[in-house]
């Protein structure tokens, strides 16, 4: 019998390593495949008519321009949707590089969230003859704070004084559907994540999920307006797509399970090492010094106790001093969020 169970162990082994192998392959076909190298501001087309618009952006060098959000783009039969409104003068800049990819008008934008770097360009959009969809959360934080919020801004970025808000046209609950035939297009709400109006685009046919804010390749989460157990539930949800390639707000785009992992992982291990630093009598300056993750900067380049207001966020939560329904909006200290005014400053920059 022991021989029996030594040699069904050695199997179960073996059959881990082949099924971790054939993951790795799976996961190296799906990047040469679908994700060519690109450098800033590269264009390139991802699917048939679904083109994606890598923005600059850096954890670690501060000489890199923010660029705002990275972009994307799907061509329907007789229009485009553009998924991110960016700041008006990356939205200008996007413009002219679907005008170079098609002369179909523009119909539709998401705004993944109420953030600036996401929704502040609503205003070009709308002047290119564009409907803004957002969910009702994010259309509700733009109505009843924008204006405030616009007004700071404006004071650290011209293209913002120059401009006006815009709101959202078509607000949804829980999902709004594209569909002509030759593209499908659809907007989830999946929960609170890294705000309480994030969205996600799906594009079934490609297996391509955009993820805005809520999934991002790097150091570049903004946890001021999140709830981080709604965040780890929002990204197992994405998972349930089956998606292929990732599509995030910022940084590269990656296979979607490693990317998905990579930050759930993050947010994860930070509620457990708070929790059990709070259970400790910790302080919150001892559980920030000893919040080692060493796969969090092979991933990022950036040491994850070196963000502490990330941990300082988690830590109030799980003190009970953060009410949910009120972050993003005016009630709450820092609604402004990352981007407001100059000089730009990503989380963990």
């Amino acid at each position: 019998m022991r021989a029996l169970s030594r040699w069904l162990a050695g199997c179960v082994a073996v059959s881990g390593c082949l099924l971790a192998a054939w993951a790795s392959r799976e996961t190296q076909a799906v990047q040469e495949k679908k994700i060519p190298a690109m450098q800033f501001n590269d264009v390139v087309e991802m699917a048939p008519g679904v083109f994606f618009r890598y923005s600059s952006i850096s954890a670690t060098d501060m000489s890199v321009p923010f660029g705002g959000c990275n972009n994307i783009w799907v061509v329907f039969k007789d229009y485009v949707a553009v998924i991110d409104a960016n700041f008006p003068k990356e939205a200008a800049d996007v413009v002219a590089a679907i005008r170079k990819t098609t002369d179909k008008p523009i119909r539709y934008v998401l705004d993944t969230h109420h953030h600036g770097d996401h929704a502040y360009g609503n205003t070009v959009w709308a002047r290119e003859g564009a409907k803004v969809v957002g969910h009702v959360n994010c259309s509700r934080l733009l109505e009843t704070n924008g204006p405030k919020q616009w007004e700071e801004a404006s004071k650290g970025r011209k293209d913002i004084a120059e401009n006006k808000l815009k709101t959202v046209d078509i607000p949804f609950d829980e999902k709004y559907v594209l569909d002509d035939g030759t593209q499908r297009l659809e907007f989830h709400f999946l929960g609170h994540a890294h705000t309480p109006g994030d969205a996600v685009a799906w594009l079934p046919k490609h297996r391509l999920l955009c993820t805005g804010d809520a999934c991002v390749n790097g150091a570049f989460n903004y946890m001021g307006h999140s709830n981080s157990a709604s965040w780890v539930r929002v990204l197992d949800r994405m998972l349930d797509f089956d998606p292929e390639v990732v599509l995030p707000g910022h940084g590269k785009p990656m296979a979607a399970r490693p990317l998905v992992g990579l930050q759930r992982r993050y947010f994860a291990e930070m509620r457990d090492l708070v929790k059990k630093g709070i259970d400790s009598n910790k302080t919150l300056e001892e559980i920030t010094a000893s919040c080692e993750m060493p796969w969090y900067r092979e991933w990022t380049g950036k040491d994850a106790a070196k963000i502490p207001e990330n941990i300082a966020h988690v830590h109030k939560e799980m003190l009970g001093k953060i009410d949910h329904k009120t972050l993003g909006s005016a009630a709450q200290p820092g609604a402004m969020g990352p981007y407001g005014t100059e000089p730009v400053r990503v989380a963990g920059r």
